[in-house]
């Protein structure tokens, strides 16, 4: 996962958290923070925590969907997409 760094910095300084309490409150690595506060992939533990923590309706907009390649599962454009490519390949 990557995140749209600059909205996940201003996030933390909007709570006013330091780096190291977010990563305390997720129960990850302050590494994996700083990973993500520089746009660079997370792994999968540290993604999973991060979007059960801020529940997916709120991650979903911190996460940089452009960067990974792929649509937002949960923006109804991306299920309306995934609904026509499988119909089209049904046929």
């Amino acid at each position: 996962m990557i995140v749209k760094k600059e909205k996940l910095q201003t996030y933390l300084d909007k709570l006013g958290y330091t780096r190291t309490e977010f990563a305390a409150q997720r129960g990850v690595d302050v590494a994996e923070v700083n990973k993500m506060l520089s746009g660079e992939a997370v792994g999968y533990d540290t993604a999973k925590k991060f979007i059960c923590h801020m529940k997916a309706d709120r991650a979903q907009h911190y996460i940089d969907w452009s960067a990974i390649g792929a649509d937002n599962p949960l923006e109804k454009d991306a299920e309306d997409s995934y609904e026509n490519k499988t119909e089209d390949n049904a046929e």
